[in-house]
């Protein structure tokens, strides 16, 4: 986890049957989030008698006993032995979790808080039914004070029409930050959750990693291309003559130059219609997300039979291509977690007026969608966007010598809302402390602020300290 905090409630020791004492849990508070593994409880801890006991009781034993009881201590190991077998079975029936107890589950959850979280509202408290009971649950979130802070303020700094900003932990999935930012101040909806949005070129991660992924390029693997990097025309994808004015370009410089004609062609000769849609589908388009956000699903348009319909999505020049900025992070978040997509979460406890758990989030949840070493290749690509790509500008003089950081810029013009979009999705890491992150500015007549800026902002304030 990213944050550490010395404020935990310990629970005292309790001895199983065979004298060992249970491992303690621990309650961590900051702000409105719970750590996991947690319990809350107030008993003190038990006598340290209790060992000189217990060396007590094993001297008794080691002496000669009677007929009687060395069939009481036949019963009694006779007894363990049948625990130990079927101890499983047993708390099968007994032990339910606290999912179970409460009647308080994930979907739960989702269904009652979806309401808010669409209309940009985070509530700490709610009535939440469970077990026929209805009960005033406290909300945890997994939000990072600092990183949302800093989030907020630079929405706020630079006022873009519309702006959005998601930053999460890469490997468990928790939302640190979550927060939007219309300058008509008109904005009753969390904008992070819907799918309206072009993907643009940031859809380029995808097409490249399944390239790697496939063994059919690598970082340094030459293709060439005639036209301009930002153009797409189907006489340079789809009748290719090389010539004196060729450009020839590694799919490391395409990428971070986003070349747009390189990608066509690697998305119908290299890898494929049906293999690239393949790959899109593991990276969770065209199907529900597991996790407690009401997140609509980002989707792709592509006819796999048609050259011209796999040029314009491997290359992200289209509007058939649509994410959503909560789903972008998480495509960063693959490449940073070594090839495994971790599903989002922003609940991380619900505790009631006394402070009982009464749900606690599962262990993280993740799949493998590229291999390792596929990831490994893509944060080269990545980090090459922001020392010689496309957002080198704003990533000039980065300051923080342990912080590995790469990214991916996106640009094209939507309708929903009407504007010019522009993406930089990307990762931050420092030790163990890997952040995945999407920003995304819509901008209807004028440029307020690239999202590459808005994206060094935020990364300087969080590892500043």
């Amino acid at each position: 986890m990213f944050r550490r905090n010395k404020n935990r409630f310990r629970l005292p020791r309790h001895r199983s049957l065979f004298g060992q004492q249970k491992k303690q849990n621990a309650i961590i508070f900051k702000g409105n989030t719970l750590r996991r593994n947690s319990i809350i409880h107030n008993r003190t801890a038990p006598s340290t008698s209790e060992p000189v006991k217990q060396v007590a009781i094993r001297r008794k034993l080691s002496r000669p006993h009677s007929p009687h009881r060395l069939t009481l201590l036949l019963s009694n190991a006779l007894l363990a032995f049948s625990i130990a077998i079927f101890w499983p079975a047993a708390m099968s029936t007994v032990d339910h979790s606290r999912n179970q107890i409460w009647g308080i589950d994930q979907q739960k959850l989702k269904q009652v808080l979806a309401g808010h979280l669409e209309q940009d509202q985070m509530p700490t408290e709610l009535l939440i039914s469970g077990s026929g009971q209805k009960r005033n649950g406290q909300i945890h979130y997994t939000l990072d004070e600092k990183l949302q802070n800093a989030a907020t303020a630079g929405l706020q700094k630079y006022r873009p029409d519309y702006g959005m900003i998601v930053a999460m932990d890469a490997v468990s999935g928790e939302i640190l930050a979550m927060t939007d930012f219309q300058r008509d101040g008109n904005n009753t909806h969390n904008l992070n959750l819907k799918a309206t949005y072009p993907a643009a070129s940031v859809f380029k991660t995808i097409t490249a990693a399944a390239a790697i992924d496939l063994g059919k390029a690598t970082a340094t693997t030459v293709f060439p291309y005639n036209g301009k990097s930002t153009t797409l025309y189907k006489k340079n994808v789809l009748s290719h003559k090389n010539n004196k004015w060729t450009n020839h370009q590694s799919l490391t410089r395409s990428f971070s130059k986003s070349v747009n004609t390189v990608f066509a062609r690697l998305g119908i000769y290299t890898i494929g219609g049906t293999q690239l849609l393949d790959y899109a589908n593991r990276f969770a388009f065209n199907q529900p997300v597991n996790t407690d956000l009401p997140l609509e699903p980002s989707t792709i348009e592509m006819d796999v039979n048609e050259d011209w319909s796999i040029a314009e999505v491997a290359s992200g020049y289209t509007r058939n291509t649509n994410i959503s900025p909560v789903h972008a992070a998480m495509l960063a978040a693959t490449i940073v977690n070594n090839g495994k997509m971790p599903m989002p979460r922003v609940i991380d406890a619900v505790t009631d007026d006394h402070g009982i758990i009464l749900y606690e989030a599962d262990p993280p949840l993740s799949e493998q969608v590229i291999s390792a070493e596929t990831a490994k290749e893509m944060r080269e690509l990545m980090h090459e966007t922001i020392v010689s790509g496309s957002a080198r500008k704003a990533f000039r003089k980065f300051k923080h010598k342990s912080v590995k950081a790469g990214g991916k810029t996106g640009s094209l013009t939507g309708f929903h809302p009407k504007g010019k979009y522009d993406w930089f999705v990307g990762y931050a890491t420092d030790g163990d402390r890997k952040l995945a992150y999407a920003v995304l500015c819509i901008n209807k007549e004028f440029w307020y602020v690239k999202s590459s800026q808005l994206a060094r902002d935020m990364i300087d304030d969080y590892f500043s300290g």
